[in-house]
């Protein structure tokens, strides 16, 4: 897919370029002096272009300068037509062969620098970049999926960008230059087919660390005005501006540092215990990972026990509790899409009443090593401990 989109964009390039007149224009000039050389030479007792097709060799070799001698015109009227050839054919395969050179070089050029426009679909947008994005990187590629298609935006130098290409060449990352709050970036980003997109504090190009979380906040609203569908993930420095970015309905919120406190606390009141974290938290590869995973819908209505004695049985994963997902509910989930009178009356009166009867909002809720005899529900999904290599319930 990824080859045929590369192919589409040459193509346009070529065509921008004229190439689809210079190359008609070529094989229109060796035809016609084909033809003629033919014209001139056939019936000639000494003559070696006997056939059109011979005629049509003898110019083939003649406009790419090879020269092999097998063919050649003897008639005045031959030569007449060979020397056309030399001179029109050298200027024209020059012209033919500068300009795919010109628009490989180009096209090349615009990817390394990131200028390129993103055509994948379900790919992941990592907008921003600081010292924890390269570990977020990794852990998306852990578990050596080379479909996973990652996009970057931010405004790095091209010779850290080629570092980084270097570093994971084998997922081939793609590289989109620009700043992510604008929405024509976000646009040439291909934002509308994103599966998800990560909003990292931006400690890059000339824009203030102490703004970074304002540029969160502005690009996690943009890109929720232009896909109100893709899964949005933010970092956040402080807190505090949490409530800008529910406002923005973003989908998960990450304020770094959050948890520090509660770390440097367990390593007092329990040695060791900071490690035990980390080891859960860590992307290197080959070690085990908290997964959150679909439940299989033969265990639904079943108890939390039955679960967990199947995922340690089958998969050697401990299974720590839940997550519930609920959707929020809109007055227009309820009321029909048309415009009738009642729709109408409903909405009106319950504007006026002010009160917030419907959850605008999805939740998550988690519920961690709950009773044996919990009954899983439909929207559950089960939070694990998993070990290397681990490809989901089933």
């Amino acid at each position: 897919m990824n080859l045929l989109l590369k192919i589409r964009g040459i193509t346009r390039a070529l065509r921008r370029e004229r190439f689809f007149f210079i190359a008609p224009l070529t094989l229109g000039v060796i035809f016609i002096a084909s033809f003629g050389a033919f014209y001139f030479e056939n019936g000639k007792d000494t003559s070696t272009i006997r056939s059109l097709w011979d005629g049509v060799w003898w110019a083939f070799v003649t406009i790419c300068t090879v020269g092999y001698g097998d063919k050649v015109p003897l008639s005045d009227g031959g030569k007449i037509i060979g020397i056309f050839l030399m001179i029109s054919g050298i200027g024209l395969l020059s012209m033919l062969t500068a300009t795919v050179a010109s628009v490989l070089v180009e096209q090349k050029m615009k990817e390394g620098r990131g200028l390129e426009s993103i055509k994948e679909k379900g790919h992941i947008l990592i907008c921003g970049w600081n010292n924890h994005t390269e570990e977020v990187i990794q852990g998306l590629l852990s578990e050596k999926k080379k479909d996973v298609q990652i996009v970057l935006i931010n405004e790095l130098a091209i010779d850290e960008v080629d570092i980084l290409k270097t570093k994971f060449g084998k997922y081939d990352l793609k590289f989109l230059r620009g700043d992510f709050v604008h929405e024509e970036v976000l646009l040439r980003a291909n934002i509308g087919k994103a599966g998800f997109a990560v909003i990292m504090a931006d400690f890059t190009g000339s824009h203030p660390r102490e703004r970074a979380d304002d540029r969160t906040i502005l690009a996690a609203l943009a890109i929720k005005s232009l896909a109100p569908k893709v899964k949005a993930i933010a970092e956040l420095l402080d807190g505090e501006n949490k409530s800008h970015l529910r406002r923005a309905n973003v989908d998960e919120i990450i304020v770094r540092g959050e948890h520090a406190g509660s770390l440097l606390a367990s390593a007092i009141k329990s040695p060791g215990l900071s490690k035990v974290f980390s080891g859960l938290l860590s992307t290197t590869e080959g070690s085990g990972a908290l997964r959150r995973e679909e439940i299989p819908k033969n265990f639904v209505g079943r108890t939390f026990e039955e679960l967990s004695v199947y995922c340690k049985s089958r998969h050697r994963s401990i299974l720590l509790g839940f997550l519930k997902e609920t959707k929020g509910v809109k007055v227009e989930d309820v009321l029909s899409d048309d415009a009738s009178a009642i729709d109408i009356f409903i909405r009106e009166k319950l504007k006026e009443s002010k009160k917030d009867l419907f959850t605008k909002e999805d939740t998550l809720r988690v519920v961690i090593n709950p009773e044996s005899d919990y009954i899983i529900k439909a929207e559950d999904y089960a939070v694990l401990l998993a070990p290397a290599g681990f490809n989901g319930l089933s």
